[in-house]
């Protein structure tokens, strides 16, 4: 059961983390792009910081996964 919560939680918590990230790189995208010139893309000074929000929203999943995954075995030892 503390494997189950401890996984859920850094779960939880690193989607939280990776949203915030994304939504500033978001933000940061679009209010940049007021400023530069037609044809410049705003992406490309915010980069590292969206790849970094993707890898931790994919830990993220990867988490939500193994936290199931020991949920499920929790509850199938208790019916067995």
């Amino acid at each position: 059961m503390k494997q189950y919560k401890l996984f859920k939680l850094l779960s939880n918590i690193s989607f939280g983390i990776g949203a915030a990230m994304s939504a500033l790189a978001l933000y940061l995208m679009i209010s940049t792009r007021a400023s530069l010139p037609p044809g410049m893309c705003p992406v490309d000074n915010y980069q590292a910081l969206a790849i970094a929000a993707l890898v931790v929203l994919a830990a993220s999943f990867a988490l939500s996964i193994i936290a199931d995954r020991k949920k499920k075995a929790m509850d199938n030892d208790r019916t067995s």
